[in-house]
This record gives C-alpha cells, structure tokens and sequence, in this order.
C-alpha cells in the first residue's frame, strides 16, 4: 500500500472537516453543541484524570456521532482501515542499536519492533508508533552509570521490555485502556490511568526509565 504524505493527510482531514460542517449546517438539529459539549469533558477528563468526565464525554459524542451521518461513515472508513492494516501488517524488526551515539529516535507508523540479537553500547531509544507490538530486550545491552531512559509513543498494541537482573527499573505508564505486568506483581487493569512502577535498590548505579503511552495497550516488563 502506497504511503500517504502529511500533505495528502491533511487535504483529506480538512475535506472530511468541511462535508461534516456542511452538513451541521444544512441540518443543524442541536448536534453541534451535543459535539463540543463531549469534547469539552473528554479534554478536562484527559486534564482532571476524572473517570467520570471521560464517560461523559463519550456518551455525548456517542449520541452526537449517531445523528451526523458524516461522521458515521468517517468512523466506520477509519475502522476499517485500521482493521485492515492490522491483519495484513508485515512483520518489521527493527534493530535498536547504535556505535556509542546518544539518542535513538525510530518513528515507525505500523509493524512489529523487535530487540537486536548481539550486544551494543546504549543509547536512550525515542519509539513512535500506530499500530503494532513493541519488544525491546536489553539484557544484551552495555548500560551506562545513571539513568538510560526508552521513550514509547503507541497507539495500539503491546510493548514488552526485558532489562537485565541488575538494574533498577522505574516504569511511567498511560493509557486510555490497557493492562501493566510488571515482574512477578499481579497485572493491573488502567482505565484512562497513570502508573508509577519501581524495583531495585533506590541507590543502584544504574537505572532503566521506561515512559510508555499509549490508547489502547498493555506493557510488560520483566527480568531476563
């Protein structure tokens, strides 16, 4: 499948922006401010971390989704291609490694990132991606005195990380709808949730930080 430039992206977001305008004004039934209204609490759900402002949101949007025939058929097209590229993915490894560089930066729209083979000298790893699973081993790995950080920006999928016995980890994990397994914890289901995970000694040389986001998708993270 040929890929869509930011350009096209947006020629095609702006369109879609424009019939749904047309429409609320042609047929403006109260459905605009049902709209902005479940905006409104989905940003302050997202602002406030209050469940309740996100259900709410959602509801209106609901009800505000099923009166617009626009974005009806908007959402259904997304789902289905969204449904699409998640079947027919290729599986992709990427190799996270580098010759004593600093940062990693890998922005990868769908696929599955998997952890090099052979040992390398680290460097803080920048992951974004849409759709896909995510494993980072770095038992394989020379970390450095202080702290090595892995930054993942995920929208659907799960991300697993493997550090070494060692090492301390702190996990930064959020999510719209996930689960965390952390080491030999009991999993944790987050509902639109921030949770701050560590193990290791407070004091220890070295420390892993691990930031992962995502909407949709648990984290894993064990010792290997």
């Amino acid at each position: 499948m040929p890929k869509i430039t930011s350009d096209q992206l947006a020629i095609i977001a702006m369109s879609m922006a424009l019939v749904v305008l047309i429409e609320l004004t042609l047929f403006n039934n109260g459905t605009v401010f049902i709209l902005i209204l479940g905006a409104l609490f989905l940003f302050f759900s997202f602002k406030k971390k209050k469940r309740y402002l996100l259900w709410t949101g959602l509801v209106l949007l609901f009800f505000a989704i099923i009166n617009i025939w626009t974005l009806r058929l908007l959402i259904i097209g997304v789902l289905v291609f969204i449904l699409y590229q998640y079947l027919t993915k290729k599986e992709q490894v990427m190799e996270i490694k580098s010759q004593l560089a600093n940062t990693s930066n890998q922005n990868i729209l769908i696929g599955t990132t998997g952890a090099p083979t052979e040992s390398y000298h680290w460097k803080d790893i920048h992951i974004q991606r849409f759709i896909g699973d995510i494993t980072i081993d770095t038992t394989e790995t020379i970390l450095p005195n202080g702290k090595s950080i892995i930054v993942i920006h995920q929208s659907l999928g799960k991300v697993r990380v493997i550090v070494p016995y060692e090492v301390t980890i702190q996990l930064h994990y959020s999510t719209l709808y996930g689960e965390a397994a952390c080491l030999h914890y009991a999993p944790k289901q987050c509902i639109n949730e921030q949770l701050h995970f560590e193990d290791g000694e407070m004091d220890a040389k070295r420390v892993l930080v691990l930031y992962v986001t995502s909407w949709i998708g648990d984290v894993e993270v064990q010792r290997g």
